[in-house]
């Protein structure tokens, strides 16, 4: 009897555990909003004020989530850890579109747009002050990161 209670202890508490590492796992914005949307836009795709035209266009893919993001410690970087399904559907979209813009946007705002020149495997992104500053800034104060 004293096994059988240690043993269901033993599974309780290692459930506890699973579950906190799942909530860990995946970081949302309080405001339950995307974080980001990936478009793409093969380039020269609007006008010459706005070189960049997502008008009716779907969203290649729609990030509500992520594995981790943080500030680096030199503080000149914020980097994007996905979860392993937008990881493996990242990697798809950049081999798919080798020679069109990646544009991420949040909130009707392009924050980046970017060519991947191979494909991302790893599911991380890196945006680096002062180039990428504008994306940095929007996931710093969406994440409440210092």
């Amino acid at each position: 009897m004293i096994l059988m209670k240690r043993a269901l202890a033993l599974l309780v508490c290692g459930g506890a555990i699973l579950v906190g590492h799942q909530i860990i796992a995946d970081m949302k914005p309080a405001d339950g909003a995307p974080v980001f949307r990936i478009f793409s836009s093969a380039p020269g795709g609007g006008s010459a004020d706005s070189p960049i035209n997502l008008n009716g266009k779907k969203p290649l893919m729609i990030v509500t989530s992520v594995s981790d993001v943080a500030v680096s410690r030199d503080r000149k970087a914020v980097r994007v850890i996905l979860n392993s399904a937008d990881a493996r559907r990242f990697a798809d979209i950049t081999r798919k579109h080798p020679n069109d813009l990646l544009v991420l946007e949040a909130n009707g705002r392009v924050l980046e747009a970017m060519k991947a020149s191979a494909p991302v495997t790893n599911g991380t992104l890196e945006f680096v002050y002062p180039e990428d500053a504008t994306v940095a800034d929007y996931l710093r104060k969406r994440f409440r990161l210092k």
